[in-house]
């Protein structure tokens, strides 16, 4: 069995884990400082990672951070991952102003997925399809409102003409 050479002494790191934990309130954290505390006390990470649910590698992989960088390193990152936004702020800006006006003043019919894409496109020449305009009109605050059709009970209604499909 490979045994693990500590930089740091393993009774301190142990002794610094659980001051963390009665400090700290971040779950994730917490979560990954007790299973470097526990392999610490001397549970092997296999019987450990049979136990939680984590990987052998993931656990030794915390003990190893935790050796080498402290227990600090263990905080998750703040960055979720996912490719960065070609929409800076300022264009951001200029869309949700051109969203809060008529359609039509764009040449547009309404706002929606394909619309704000062609938009998009023609105004910073950038290709965005419908789906990632429909989560913008989401991360700038609008939502979907169908058109509601006018209930006509009166068969001669002229309005009932223009409600029907073509």
């Amino acid at each position: 069995m490979n045994t693990r050479k500590y930089v740091t002494d393993p009774q301190v790191l142990l002794a610094q884990g659980k001051a963390l934990i009665k400090a700290n309130n971040d779950t994730v954290f917490q979560h990954r400082v007790e299973m470097v505390n526990l392999v610490l006390s001397g549970i092997t990470p296999s019987a450990l990672s049979e136990l939680v649910g984590e990987s052998k590698n993931t656990l030794t992989n915390w003990v190893k951070i935790a050796d080498e960088k402290g227990f600090a390193a263990l905080k998750p990152s703040e960055n979720k991952g996912g490719r960065p936004t070609k929409i800076t702020d300022d264009m951001a800006v200029e869309i949700d102003i051109a969203l809060q006006n008529e359609p039509n003043m764009y040449g547009y019919d309404v706002w929606d997925g394909i619309s704000l894409a062609d938009y998009i496109k023609k105004t910073f020449s950038i290709e965005y399809s419908v789906r990632q305009c429909q989560r913008l009109f989401r991360d700038l605050g609008y939502n979907l409102k169908r058109p509601q059709t006018f209930p006509c009970k009166d068969e001669n209604d002229p309005r009932r003409e223009e409600l029907k499909k073509i």
